[in-house]
């Protein structure tokens, strides 16, 4: 099977370790698969460049300027690259793969989007580009398809092949008729004048525009004649087509859809304050939690069962074995013991207010609408695949943890489980989960998934009555972290898993730690 471009579908086949389960979609110049990265059994995007490109030393240089510019970039609200390289002739990157679905997709679905979501898209997008300009990087095609949306409330830009930096050559715009999208793009990219990234603003105008009034802000029944409004044309009014938004918020957009850039924000961060006006005024200062999005469609999550089995197949995924005199042994024997403590007393607090029963497995019950796979793989990627707490449930409900294999699958679980239990605000049963993990009866357990599970456990405890014992987890966590010592790999994989408000606290904490020794060491 082959795709419209002539290039062969890469299903079923492995890649430099990447074994490719499904095709998620085409664009631009590459296509981009749903795969299974085998040495760190995690789910990827991998994105492979087009066959019909490949040959081209432009297109070749553009490829890898993407990975390079999002490869210097670690924020929360960008989607991050693992790795780049290339196979035979197959060029690909490998990057975070987010369930859900993109801004635009959403819009079509359900209009235009109400105050609170809308806020929370804009806060964090600007989140975003405020940390790629720290860098001199412009994305350059700041569109609803390029913004991703988890069902947790969480967004990710996407796609920085046109990023360029400060002082970068523009030989590279020479390849291909069109950079950036003209429904979103800036009259000075238009007019193939330099940009900087009151560019990225200028789009994300436009982007917010669309998801405020369920349009763009021109429309044309050309590229050209489209073009054209965004360098002459003022767009309608958006308080004429939502009345009921705040003039601030209003005021905001238009400002971003100046045509000079020295009329917009100056900065990202200047937009980051206007906006938080706009929460203490009109939200009561809440848009730092994640706003879940409603009725969103995780797009391209569903296999087919025939299509895990055959993926499974070369999935015999193993755990690594670690011994009781180890580092990660050693280091629960010891430096554990003061978070153990405050997390017995989490659990006797928990138990005697009703929230939790002391058993540590789920009772062997059917799960009503979870079909109970062959093995504990599939039944984990069928979990992956479904992404819903009844799915999560079923892995252990089905396979008890009684091995190395089970225990990892079923540890991994319960993290899951818990997340799915904080989208509700349910945080006690979450406590309850985390808790599975780090009271588990297991000596081997990955030091990866144990220090994910104290950094959750701590942010998990400053939101119940024990709330002064948050220190004690995110201590512990910290010098599990010390421990890992040289290897970047793991302490990069450990804080990508974290969830986004999860990891925004965790950053914070450390950034404090960071300051009092250095505060310290001065005085």
């Amino acid at each position: 099977m082959t795709t419209s471009n002539s290039s062969p579908d890469l299903t079923n086949q492995t890649i430099a370790g990447f074994t490719i389960l499904h095709r998620l979609g085409v664009g631009g110049m590459s296509e981009v698969y749903l795969a299974f990265q085998q040495s760190l059994h995690r789910h990827v995007a991998l994105k492979v460049m087009r066959s019909d490109y490949v040959g081209s030393a432009d297109h070749e240089q553009r490829f890898l300027q993407e990975a390079r510019a999002v490869a210097s970039l670690m924020h929360p609200n960008i989607v991050q690259v693992y790795d780049v390289g290339k196979f035979d002739s197959i060029h690909y990157i490998a990057q975070e793969y987010v369930p859900g679905s993109n801004l635009h997709a959403y819009i079509q679905r359900r209009g235009a989007l109400p105050l609170e979501e809308s806020v929370s898209i804009l806060w964090q997008a600007t989140a975003a580009l405020q940390k790629a300009a720290s860098i001199g990087l412009v994305h350059r095609d700041i569109k609803p398809d390029n913004l991703l949306l988890t069902p947790d409330g969480e967004v990710k830009i996407a796609d920085f092949g046109l990023a360029r930096s400060r002082g970068q050559s523009q030989n590279l715009t020479a390849v291909g008729v069109t950079l950036g999208t003209p429904l979103y793009m800036s009259p000075e990219q238009i007019q193939g004048l330099a940009v900087d990234s009151r560019t990225d603003l200028y789009s994300l105008g436009a982007t917010a525009y669309h998801m405020l009034s369920g349009r763009p802000p021109f429309s044309g029944e050309t590229n050209l004649a489209l073009a054209m409004q965004h360098v002459q044309a003022d767009p309608i009014r958006l308080s004429q087509l939502r009345p009921d938004l705040p003039d601030s918020l209003v005021d905001i957009v238009h400002k971003l859809l100046n045509k000079s850039p020295d009329e917009r924000f100056a900065t990202a961060a200047e937009l980051s304050r206007a906006l938080r006006s706009v929460i203490d005024e009109h939200l009561g200062g809440t848009i730092d939690k994640m706003v879940p999005f409603t009725g969103l469609v995780i797009e391209h999550q569903r296999l087919s069962n025939l299509a895990v089995t055959q993926t499974l197949q070369q999935l015999a995924v193993q755990s690594k074995e670690v011994t009781g005199d180890g580092a990660t042994g050693k280091w629960y024997s010891k430096a554990w013991k003061p978070a153990a403590v405050v997390l017995a007393a989490m659990s006797a607090f928990a138990v005697a207010n009703g929230f939790f029963k002391r058993d540590l497995f789920h009772s062997q019950a059917t799960i009503a609408g979870v079909k109970r796979q062959s093995t504990i793989q599939k039944q984990y990627a069928m979990a992956l695949l479904e992404n819903d707490l009844m799915h999560w449930q079923a892995v252990s409900e089905y396979f008890p943890p009684k091995d190395a294999v089970s225990w990892n699958y079923y540890l991994k679980s319960q993290l899951q489980i818990a997340r799915k239990q904080l989208e509700g605000e349910n945080y006690t049963k979450a406590v309850e989960s985390v808790r599975k993990v780090l009271e588990a009866n297991y000596q081997g357990t990955d030091i990866v998934l144990l220090t994910i599970a104290r950094i959750e456990m701590g942010w998990l405890a400053k939101r119940t009555p024990m709330s002064s014992n948050s220190e004690t987890f995110f201590q512990a966590a910290e010098r599990d972290l010390s421990t890992l010592g040289d290897q970047q790999d793991k302490r990069k994989l450990i804080l990508d898993s974290l969830p986004n408000r999860v990891r925004l606290e965790w950053d914070e904490w450390e950034r404090e730690l960071l300051k009092k020794s250095q505060e310290s060491r001065d005085s």
